[in-house]
């Protein structure tokens, strides 16, 4: 089953599963609407069906929001109908596509780089599409972190088809990707209580 189809499939049960843990939740929101300006054209890679995306998009001027599953866009898709945010847009788009309206100010995405595959194309995207010294705020979780049964346990998950496919990160290995495309990583900060999610703030060189 492809990552596509995986998401496809789970999409109505992922958009009822209420927040793991709502405070660090809220306190990763209220870090990014920190660090984003009003005049901000922002993207979100892998926004899932879009309740980051309606509750940042206050903050800035325009807010585009991908995700690579169809599923997750169409119900992103439906709560434009609910008094959202009139500065939002939502799209179908792999994380490693460039989008139309680049360069953007900031590119935002959370909970995404441990399930792609190819985390030195999604961030080479990712630097194509950004202002110089833009920002880049993302949130991993790196499964290095984990319990060795928990690490056991994700490949079986997977080809269960219970779980996604996972790339075991550590944090050191997210801090090198980065750097090494071209990122200058400012802070590395753990939120909530698994600390295996780090947020990390980069900028754009050059």
């Amino acid at each position: 089953m492809t990552t596509q189809l995986f998401w496809d499939r789970i999409a109505p049960k992922y958009a009822r599963k209420p927040v793991d843990d709502p405070d660090a939740y809220e306190e990763k929101l209220a870090l990014a609407a920190s660090l984003l300006k009003p005049a901000n054209r922002v993207l979100e890679i892998g926004c899932g069906t879009g309740t980051t995306a309606l509750r940042l998009a206050p903050y800035v001027r325009h807010y585009t929001a991908t995700d690579g599953s169809r599923a997750m866009i169409g119900i992103a898709d439906a709560k434009l109908d609910q008094g959202a945010p009139a500065n939002v847009t939502f799209h179908h788009a792999d994380a490693g596509e460039l989008i139309a309206g680049a360069p953007f100010d900031a590119v935002c995405a959370f909970s995404l780089l441990h399930l792609v595959e190819d985390i030195p194309g999604v961030l080479a995207a990712v630097h194509a599409q950004l202002e110089p010294g833009g920002l880049f705020l993302s949130k991993t979780v790196c499964t290095k972190a984990a319990a060795w049964p928990v690490r056991a346990l994700i490949p079986t998950l997977t080809t269960l088809r219970i779980a996604p496919r996972v790339t075991p990160l550590s944090e050191g290995d997210l801090v090198r990707f980065l750097e090494d495309a071209g990122f200058r990583v400012e802070r590395a900060m753990q939120l909530g209580k698994k600390r295996m999610s780090p947020i990390v703030i980069a900028h754009k060189t050059g």
